[in-house]
């Protein structure tokens, strides 16, 4: 019997990542008259399509105003894309940057790509859209599992990308791809901050309004927190990256009461034995929280809406696990170091 209870635990572990997967954000800043941008332009593809559909990346071209300032791109929006530019100090075409921190050549996307997706990321972020292919509002989640004791100030940047646009210059014949449209919070994104204890959750509105030159089929939205403009310390704490049009919808005023699947964050991670439980169960419908050891033991179990912590005596590895009525599970894992 102990065999099989710690074969279903293990089973747990392996069929639910933590709610914090690593969304790599990787930028591109070209230009459509710069001639070694159209040269790794195909490399750039290739890499992005391969890992898109994986979801655990995100993909902004800013577009900058030279060798050419008539792209058009840059000339759509250039302020917007001026301070993404500005954030790195970008003084030549093409630049590719991941996370913020790092830097990639044509020849090592995928290399640098996957050192970065290996970093473990401590704030989650969803996002919900309330609207329709013109107007509405985004409804944006973010979640810290853990104090991310953040020395500046940091923003949240929800920017929307359009693929397949007709291009110009070295792209004439051929389309951007994920080429820049409009940071939903304007210049230089929303300030967040966590008061914990955590894992702690805030939420952040924006309002979006879809051109009529743009095709809303088209359009993608890559959400992330980074540092201001102004600051220095660049990395991306984590992204989101989603079809615009397919988002979730129905959950207005931050509510977040038509979130389809149940959200569950634990830290801190490790822990010298008592941490905290953050559940958040679609349309309320309540829900079970149970924290398992290793062999399978139920150490504390209660609803999801009241137990907020739990102590626990011993060192080791612990499972805790959000069950709904409607037969929905997220599971998280926490060290125990006393």
């Amino acid at each position: 019997m102990r065999t099989g209870i710690v074969f279903f635990v293990l089973l747990l572990l392996s069929n639910h990542a933590p709610a914090a997967d690593r969304v790599v954000l990787f930028e591109d800043f070209t230009n459509s008259g710069c001639n070694p941008c159209w040269i790794v332009e195909d490399s750039v593809n290739d890499f992005v399509n391969a890992n898109l559909p994986n979801g655990n990346l995100a993909v902004i071209r800013c577009h900058v105003n030279w060798p050419s300032p008539s792209d058009p791109i840059y000339l759509a929006n250039p302020t917007e894309q001026t301070v993404r530019k500005a954030q790195y100090g970008i003084s030549g075409v093409p630049t590719f940057k991941f996370d913020g921190i790092l830097n990639g050549s044509s020849g090592n996307l995928q290399a640098v790509f996957d050192s970065r997706a290996s970093v473990p990321a401590i704030i989650d972020i969803e996002v919900a859209r309330n609207g329709d292919a013109s107007s509405g509002t985004l409804s944006i989640m973010i979640v810290a599992e853990e104090d991310p004791q953040w020395t500046v100030p940091m923003m949240v940047w929800p920017i929307l990308v359009e693929d397949n646009i007709p291009g110009a210059g070295y792209w004439s014949g051929s389309v951007f791809e994920q080429a820049f449209r409009d940071n939903l919070l304007g210049y230089y994104g929303e300030e967040i901050s966590f008061d914990g204890p955590y894992p702690d959750t805030i939420y952040v509105d924006a309002e979006y309004e879809i051109s009529a030159s743009w095709d809303a089929d088209e359009l993608y939205l890559a959400t992330f927190v980074q540092c201001a403009y102004q600051y220095q310390l660049h990395e991306v704490e984590n992204a989101h990256w989603a079809k615009f049009m397919d988002l979730e919808t129905g959950i207005e005023d931050a509510g977040w009461n038509g979130w389809q699947e149940p959200v569950l964050s634990v830290g801190p991670n490790p822990s010298t034995g008592t941490f905290s439980i953050s559940a958040i169960v679609p349309g309320n419908t309540g829900g079970t929280i149970e924290v398992f050891d290793l062999s399978g033991r139920t150490i504390a179990s209660g609803a999801a809406a009241s137990m907020q912590s739990v102590t626990v005596d011993e060192s080791g590895i612990y499972l805790v696990r959000l069950s709904t009525p409607e037969g929905m599970h997220a599971t998280e894992s926490v060290a125990v170091v006393r």
